[in-house]
Order: C-alpha cells, then sequence, then structure tokens
C-alpha cells in the first residue's frame, strides 16, 4: 500500500510542470539589447559611470561585500523623486549610498527616448570585482512599469 501511495504522489509531482505557465519570451521589451536600442545603452551606461566615479571618490566606512540597492524614477528633465531602499544593507551605509545616487545629477533624456520617467533599481557595493552590469525587466500591473537595472561595483 506504501508503494502504491508514493507512486501516486511521484505521478502527481512530476505532472504539475505540465500545469505551469510557460516563461515569457527573453529579451522582450524596450532594452532587448545595445544592438537594438542604443540611445538607451548609452544613457545607461553614461549614468552608471557617473554613479562609480561619485562612490569612489566618496570616502566613508565600508566593507568589502557591503552593498545596497535604491529604487527611484528619474524624470525626461533628470529629477531624482520618490527614492526609497530596495534591498538594504544597514541604515549607515544606506544613507551614504542615498547621498552618493542624488548628488549625481542624471542627464536629461536624449534624443529619441520616448519615456516621460524610467523607474531605476540601481545597486551599488564594493566589492573585489569591478563590474558594471544593465538590464531591464518589467512587471505587469494598470500601466505595465518597466523597471532600468544598474548593478555598479567596485574596489575602492
Amino acid at each position: 500500500m506504501k508503494k502504491f501511495i508514493v507512486l501516486i504522489l511521484l505521478c502527481i509531482i512530476y505532472a504539475m510542470p505540465v500545469l505551469s505557465e510557460g516563461f515569457p519570451p527573453v529579451g522582450k521589451g524596450i532594452l532587448p539589447s545595445r544592438e537594438t536600442n542604443p540611445i538607451y545603452w548609452g544613457y545607461m551606461e553614461d549614468y552608471a559611470k557617473e554613479l562609480k566615479k561619485a562612490m569612489e571618490s566618496k570616502r566613508f566606512f565600508r566593507l568589502r561585500g557591503w552593498g545596497t540597492s535604491y529604487e527611484y524614477i528619474i524624470t525626461r528633465d533628470g529629477e531624482i523623486k520618490n527614492i526609497h531602499v530596495s534591498v538594504p544593507q544597514n541604515n549607515y551605509f544606506d544613507k551614504k549610498i542615498e547621498e552618493i545616487i542624488l548628488s549625481v545629477k542624471p542627464l536629461p533624456f536624449r534624443e529619441g527616448m520616448e519615456l516621460d520617467e524610467m523607474v531605476f533599481d540601481t545597486f551599488l557595493g564594493f566589492y573585489h570585482n569591478p563590474r558594471m552590469r544593465f538590464s531591464i525587466g518589467s512587471y505587469d500591473n494598470a500601466n505595465t512599469i518597466k523597471i532600468f537595472s544598474l548593478i555598479v561595483d567596485t574596489k575602492k
């Protein structure tokens, strides 16, 4: 009887992926690649470089491996609004990263950028491997908001 119950449970577990939804197509959206939309990629690269420069020039206590993420909106004219921590580290470090983000005035949107606002999720951290990465995601709600993601790590 135990073997029969185990067999039925295995059949149910094995059949579950068949009932799930598929993943959305990869690369769908406003920023699928640098080649298809260089205006947005260039904007994100220039903004990330400015954040990295500000982060490396600011001196404050930090430990290797610390990083925090902020979500905020950049308007067409370069204003930052609705800034808040999305992934905290600690209060001291979070405040210093917020100061860095607010100290870097975003560039006004370039010609050809059709959005009025861009929602950014920006991670700034201190690791052994300096890097800058960009991506875009979206989540469905009434407006299908696009999230522009920047990851900026530095050794300094």
